[in-house]
């Protein structure tokens, strides 16, 4: 196998390994080189200055380019393994009527819920847009009309739905790690997680099936990884490690943390330390006292990765075994003991010496070589995640090969939205037409237009590195516009007469009671009437005539006023219109109300009423006389509203010989009495002419002579 150039870019340090893969399966190590940063240039595993990284990269890269006498233009890396995040995210897709799930809807879809497992964690992380890189999804299940289903391509519905569980990187950490190798000719072609990387060279496979917990202590975290049944199957994170020991020794002895750093490395292997302060003022002290002040720092780190432990584990594994330059940690292998409860000698630091299948550059021996030759293994191995590059639209998009990338992976690593890979259909137009529901589609809209490499792609296409994608998004369909005469049926215009006045009889539109032109657009819930022109019922709805309602009119009668209700009636061409009818051009209409005559009053006149001799007496009627602002009427005449009639039963008031029949005079009538007669107490004759109401006295007496 070709040799791989293995870089561990650390919080402290930064180490590079070319290594090969023999044909014994064993790997030699053929060049080493390792420089430290000049200032705190990485803080817990990510890049803050890309300058004084990159520097300490292009120190190792030219010291080990020296030693195999081969440029290095190829690298491998690894990243925090705290900073891998995975979401699961379901999304679904409704459509109007039924469709068929084509395939490039379907990685759509899946595409989209990809986006949406990317909004989630940016919720919960409190993340800008597009602070990840995806480095690969699954399909978890797929449901159609809400059936659970195994493939949706080629099925038909209305509703489908994806779950998907996704994988993510910051891209902050990703960007740095390209940024630093950028500046110094390097390019990345695998990214492995840092607890992976220290893993496969720490525990061999055959001790995978043991409880074990692999410590990483670095400068600024321990990683956590822990094994069980053959693999690794948890990690964790503790952010506190060997600069929290060395920031305290500064603190408590005011030196810079390079001298710092220097008194930790020291204190294992001398009993009395001198150095030189801030102030230039010399030190001497013991080991013993070093170690007393940082005592409670080394308690805190070992009870945080303690409780990590017990949190990812639940419960104390077999055995600790721990890596780094933050291992070497005075006190720290001891209080891990004593804060799990295991035997002292179940917690170790594993080395270089006692890995097997490595070979070349004995000097490399301490346990802050191991994530650097893990690195190294996870790369020829090929259990990395394989990154190169593609062009989108001009723009560099970086791909991590989880699985077999896609021309779909790529638009989204460049941030093309899931929903421009197809148009959507325009939206529909639903309306209400006399009660009925109507519904207008939207035109289709048009697919997205791919190029690789100038050729005719799809979303599914698998890419390689340098590939150039062409992106044209696909255009969503119109929205449904219509006018209203667009969806009515063909009319004829007639001209009819209407209560004697010739008008245009044509259909008519309203929406909310408000009358509307036909050239005018429908809208969204739009509810419609509409009333044709075919018939007597449109006509008298246009005309807003209720039939069915009665009218009043007032006349009076001597005086006192009296209402009637009458029905309403429609005469189409002078005849009667019972019920509806169609109309005709040139068709006569009438409204009118049912004839109310005079006859049909049935007007009786109250009769004359005298009192002749203390005796109420009725004059009989002697013919009835009707009469309207003093002129006669027949029975026949058509009552109208305001008519004032006046009824009458006499031509003239009746004198009082006419009375005389009604009065009871004595069977007897003795000699020498004549009639006498009075008219409201004054002497009357037979000629005196009476009115209603008199009182008469009419008697016979005898007179004296």
């Amino acid at each position: 196998m070709e040799p791989i150039f293995a870089l561990d870019i650390g919080t402290r340090m930064v180490m590079g390994l070319v290594m090969i893969k023999n044909e014994d399966q064993t790997y030699e190590i053929l060049a080493s080189a390792q420089t430290e940063h000049r200032q705190r240039a990485m803080y817990d595993g990510q890049v803050h200055d890309v300058d004084e990284v990159a520097r300490a990269v292009d120190t190792v890269k030219t010291q080990l380019e020296k030693k195999i006498d081969t440029k290095l233009k190829q690298v491998a890396v690894a990243a925090a393994g705290r900073a891998l995040r995975t979401e699961v995210a379901v999304v679904e897709q409704k459509e109007l009527l039924p469709v068929r799930w084509e395939r490039e809807k379907v990685l759509a879809l899946e595409i989209e819920a990809v986006h949406q497992a990317l909004r989630q964690l940016q919720s919960s992380a409190n993340e800008e847009l597009q602070s990840y890189h995806c480095v690969g999804y699954n399909t978890i299940a797929r449901w159609n009309e809400g059936e659970e289903i195994a493939n949706l391509v080629g099925q038909r519905g209305r509703v489908a739905k994806v779950s998907v569980i996704a994988t993510f990187l910051p891209r902050t950490v990703v960007d740095g790690l390209v940024a630093v190798l950028g500046r110094v000719g390097l390019e990345m072609t695998s990214l492995t997680l840092e607890p992976i990387a220290a893993g496969q060279a720490a525990i061999p496979p055959n001790m995978r099936r043991l409880n074990l917990a692999l410590v990483d202590v670095g400068a600024g975290t321990a990683d956590i990884a822990l094994t069980r049944s053959g693999s690794f199957f948890a990690y964790g994170m503790v952010p506190m490690a060997g600069d929290e020991v060395t920031e305290e020794i500064c603190t408590q002895y005011l030196l810079d943390f390079k001298v710092g750093e220097k008194v930790k490395r020291e204190l294992q292997k001398k009993k009395q330390l001198s150095f030189t302060d801030f102030l230039g003022a010399k030190v001497v002290v013991g080991q013993s006292d070093i170690l007393e002040i940082i005592e409670p720092v080394v308690v805190r780190l070992a009870e945080n990765i303690s409780n990590e432990i017990l949190k990812l584990n639940n419960g104390v594994p077999h055995a600790i075994i721990l890596i780094g330059g933050g291992s070497l940690t005075p006190l720290l292998s001891e209080l891990l003991a004593e804060t799990l409860g295991i035997p002292q000698n179940r917690v170790g630091i594993q080395v270089r010496d006692r890995l097997a299948g490595i070979s070349g550059e004995k000097t490399l021996k301490g346990p802050e070589t191991i994530t650097p030759i893990g690195i190294g293994i996870a790369a020829l191995e090929g259990n990395g995640l394989q990154y190169y590059t593609v062009s989108v639209n001009g723009t560099s998009v970086p791909i991590f090969a989880l699985q077999l990338a896609t021309v779909a992976e790529a638009l989204l690593a460049a941030g093309i939205q899931p929903r421009s890979f197809l148009g959507k259909p325009g939206a529909a137009l639903t309306f209400e037409l006399n009660g009925e529901m109507q519904v207008i589609r939207g035109t289709l809209g048009s697919p997205a237009q791919l190029l690789v490499n100038g050729k005719p792609s799809k979303l599914d296409q698998s890419l390689n590195a340098r590939d150039e994608i062409i992106f044209t998004p696909g255009e969503s369909g119109k929205d449904a516009q219509i006018c209203f005469k667009d969806v009515l049926p063909l009319y004829v215009t007639k001209w009819i007469l209407w209560n004697g006045q010739s008008e245009k009889y044509v259909p008519q539109i309203f929406v909310d009671d408000q009358l509307v032109c036909e050239t005018d657009q429908i809208r969204d819930g739009y509810k419609v009437a509409y009333l044709n022109n075919n018939d007597l019922d449109n006509l008298l709805q246009q005309k807003k005539y209720n039939i069915n309602q009665k009218e009043a009119i007032e006349i009076t009668v001597n005086g006192e006023l009296l209402r009637f209700e009458l029905d309403r009636q429609v005469w189409v061409n002078n005849c009667l219109a019972e019920g509806n009818r169609p109309i005709q051009d040139g068709d006569s209409i009438e409204t009118r109300l049912k004839e109310l005559t005079v006859g049909d009053l049935k007007l009786k006149p109250q009769p004359m009423v005298f009192h002749i001799n203390e005796e109420e007496v009725e004059y009989p009627i002697q013919e009835i006389i009707i009469t309207s602002q003093g002129q006669p009427v027949s029975e026949s005449e058509l009552l109208r509203d305001g008519t004032e009639l006046r009824v009458s039963g006499y031509k003239q008031k009746p004198i009082l010989s006419e009375l005389l029949p009604y009065v009871k005079f004595p069977d007897k009538v003795h000699t020498g009495e004549t009639l006498t007669l009075t008219v409201n107490g004054q002497p009357a004759e037979f000629t005196t002419v009476l009115h209603p109401g008199d009182r008469l006295k009419v008697n016979w007496k005898k007179v004296n002579n």
